[in-house]
Formats: structure tokens, sequence, C-alpha cells
């Protein structure tokens, strides 16, 4: 009897420590977490339905592998046995694609679809939070893979939104601009309010952007510029130039007289001349020729504003139609274009245009017999660069070189070799030019010392100039 009592005994706390934790229903590719205190121990039935793994002493993982049914046994440190039912079914592909659809929401740019038995996704992302939605949805579904990329001129679409927003908000001087990757927010607002309406018209498109905006007064910005062109001219002869031509001219007259009555019949003349003349040179000789243009403009404008300098003329050029005839004026000299930018950590992007261009009537064009049309010599640079306040941009290399060669000799005796350089002539013509634009940009307020120094230097020259002007004795 105590046998029997003891194998009853153990039969009973047996059942006791064994327990049913409940189905656990899965998709083939999907993957549970449970939370289940003090695991010991875990064992599953079938390997290829469900792959389950230990996370830590608190946390079990379970995989939908395949299609089917299987039993998952978990053994606790306090030597209870607790047993689960894994249902892994598969999951119908037109399931998922409405899942993806419905996470997705209104995300434009985006294709679902389906290709054999994987679901892919196509198209392009016009704004970075998009692409990190689209991220997160392809996470949750290890059979769904992604394709899609974040459009070239998404964050230009971006910015022209923006800036018809803030237009269209009555913020006439805040610009997004791109530059990389990145949107910046530029130029200023009158208010503190208006800073944070800008911030809210910027969050309701979803955008990341680097607000750069100034409350107040936009920053002024002095920049100096400095135009160096030198030139060199070679002139060089060398032989002897003979008199092939010569011109000249000849003259004639004849005068004849005769009386009135009868007598001796009349008296007659004749007179002719000519004349002629021809060069002939013997030359040796080098002619060298410097020039330097300079001009130094100090222009000042507000943080992204434009500032244009030109120190030159305009040619007036005639336009001419079958109905009527109009006239349009060509500029020409030293042409400058600036639009310098600040930021608050003191760097300034400065977008420069400049160009040197001078008339050159060796290419004019002909339209009848009065009217000539000049042509035009044109160095020009354009470039956009960001440097620290009051460090120099140097813009140099734009170099020409035009070289020249004439010879004249008499025939015949010019093409025998040695005598004939004694009838030859030689002209060796040589052009050398070089451009050279240097632009410093600085931040400033009217009370800076530099914009001081520039406006006593200004009013010293209009004294000086005065002076020079009224009577003196030294004259």
């Amino acid at each position: 009897m105590r046998h029997c009592a003891a194998a009853l005994m153990l039969v009973v706390s047996s059942a006791a420590l064994a327990q049913e934790g409940g189905n656990i229903a899965l998709g083939v590719g999907t993957q549970k977490v449970m939370n289940i205190p003090g695991i010991q121990r875990i064992a599953v039935g079938d390997a290829s339905i469900a792959d389950v793994k230990t996370i830590g002493n608190n946390q079990v993982l379970i995989i939908g592998a395949g299609e089917g049914k299987t039993t998952l046994l978990i053994w606790k440190s306090s030597g209870q046995r607790v047993s689960y039912t894994v249902s892994v079914r598969k999951q119908d592909p037109n399931e998922v694609i409405s899942e993806i659809k419905k996470l997705l929401g209104e995300i434009e740019g985006v294709t679902v679809r389906m290709v054999g038995d994987r679901i892919y996704l196509d198209g392009q992302a016009y704004t970075s939070q998009d692409a990190e939605r689209i991220d997160q949805v392809v996470g949750l579904y290890p059979n769904v893979k992604s394709f899609v990329k974040i459009a070239p001129n998404a964050k230009k679409l971006v910015a022209q939104n923006l800036n018809a927003s803030f237009q269209k908000a009555g913020l006439k001087n805040v610009q997004a601009n791109v530059v990389g990757a990145t949107i910046f927010l530029e130029g200023s607002v009158e208010s503190q309010q208006d800073l944070q309406k800008a911030e809210l018209i910027t969050k309701a498109l979803g955008e990341k952007v680097e607000n750069l905006l100034v409350v107040g007064i936009k920053r002024m910005i002095l920049s100096e510029v400095q135009f160096v062109e030198i030139r060199r001219d070679s002139k060089d002869r060398y032989g002897i130039k003979y008199p092939t031509d010569i011109t000249g001219s000849a003259n004639a007259a004849v005068t004849i007289t005769r009386d009135l009555f009868p007598g001796n019949f009349g008296e007659g003349a004749l007179r002719s001349t000519a004349s002629g003349n021809s060069g002939f040179n013997i030359g040796f000789q080098n002619n060298d020729g410097y020039g330097r243009l300079l001009a130094q403009p100090k222009l000042v404008c507000a943080s992204g504003e434009k500032a244009e300098f030109m120190a030159g003329g305009e040619v007036p050029i005639p336009l001419i139609t079958n109905n009527q005839f109009t006239v349009e004026f060509k500029p020409y000299g030293v042409i400058l274009k600036l639009r310098p930018t600040a930021d608050r950590n003191g760097n300034i992007q400065t977008e420069i245009e400049a160009e040197v261009s001078e008339i050159d009537q060796s290419v004019a064009v002909a339209i009848g017999s009065s009217v000539s049309v000049p042509g035009f010599r044109t160095r020009k640079v354009k470039t956009n660069v960001t440097v620290r306040h009051g460090e120099t941009i140097v813009l140099s290399g734009v170099f020409t070189h035009d070289e020249q060669k004439s010879v004249s000799k008499l025939p015949g005796l010019g093409h025998i070799p040695i005598i004939g350089e004694l009838f030859k002539n030689r002209a060796f013509d040589s052009t050398k030019r070089e451009l050279v634009v240097f632009v410093t940009p600085r931040i400033v307020n009217p009370d800076s010392d530099k914009i001081r120094t520039i406006i006593e230097d200004v009013k010293g020259r209009y004294k000086q100039a005065r002076g020079e002007v009224n009577f003196g004795i030294f004259d």
C-alpha cells in the first residue's frame, strides 16, 4: 500500500508541474517574442515549422519557418514545464500587399508588386521622411524587398514648395536653398512670431532643414574686388623689304591760243608731269609693350542680395528686320555681379560672375556701305565659392596667347637657299593676356571700422580734388 501511495503522489505531482501554455499563430516568415521568466531549457517538435531561440533569460523568439503545426516545450527554473501549440500558416500575398499599402499610406511615387512568390517595392521617394517610413515597413516583412530610391530632384522640389509657402505666408525675405543634400533656410524675419511661422511651415511639409534665419535686419556684406589684367605685346621685324610696289601719278595739259584777226595761226603748248615712289626698308627691330588694367570696386549689399558693378561703356548695335529698324546697346568693359550669403557661423557663400571685354574691330561685320557692327573680345568667369569672413577668393588662369607670323620676299630670288635671306622680310607679332580676379567678402555693419575707413578715404579724396581745381599761386 505504501508503494501504491508513493506512485500516486508522483503522478499527481508530475501533472501539477505540467501546464498548457496555449496556441501561438504565426505566418511564414513572421516572428514573435514571448516574455517568460526563469527559462531553463526549450525544445521544439519540428524545427522546419518553427525556429525557436532564447533571448536572455526571460524572452523567447519564435520565427515561422514553414507551414504546419508543432509543439513547443519550455522548462522553467522552478521545475515547471509549459507546453505551447505553434500553428504556422502561409500568408496570402494579396493580404500582405494590402497590409503594406495601408502602412505606407498616401506616399507618392512608390508601387507594390509581386514577382513570383516575392513582393517588391519600387519607385522614388520624394522626401527623406518617406524613405525612412518605407524602410520601417519593409523591416516588418522578411519576404518583402525594397528598390525605392530617393528622387534626385526631391530636395529641389521641397525647396520650391517651401519658397511658395513662404511667399504665400508673407515671409518675402525667407529663402530655401539646396546645398548638397541639405536644405538651408536663409534670409531674415521681422519678429520671433515670423520665425515660428517659418518653422511651422517647414514642419508641415515633414522635411528636415537647417534654419539660418536671422531675426531683424539682414547682415551686410562688404565685397572688395580687384581686377588685374596683364598684357604684353611683342612686334619683331627682321630682314630687308625691297620696293616691289611702285605708286605715283601722271598729269598732262594742252593749251592752244588763236588770234581773232588774220595773221599768225596761233600758239600751242603741251606740258606733262609724272612722279612715283616705292618703299625700301632694312629692319632689325624688337618691340615690346606692357600694360595693366586695374579696377578696385568695393560693393556693400545685404546678405542674399545681388550687387553689380560696371566700368566701361555701351556700343549701339543695329537690329534690322523687314519691318523695322531698332538699336540695342551692348555693354563692355569690367562687369561684375555678386550675390554673397552669410550664415550664423561666419561662412560666406558667394556667387561670382566677372567679365572683362573690349571692342575688337578685326571681327567687325559690315551692313551695307555705311554701317559696321563691331565684335568683342571677352574673358569671363563664373563660379560659386564659400569662404570664411575676411578670406580671399582668387580666380585666375584666364590666359590667352596669340601669335602671328608674316613673310614678304622677292619672287624667285627669295626662294634661293641662304642667299634668299637677303631678299626676305619677316614680321612676328605676339600678344599675351592674363586676367586675375581677387574677391574678399566681409560681414560688416554701419559701425564697422572697415566701413568708417572707406568713408573717410572717399571724403579725403573729395577734399583733395576740390583743392586741386581751386586757384593757387603754385599752379
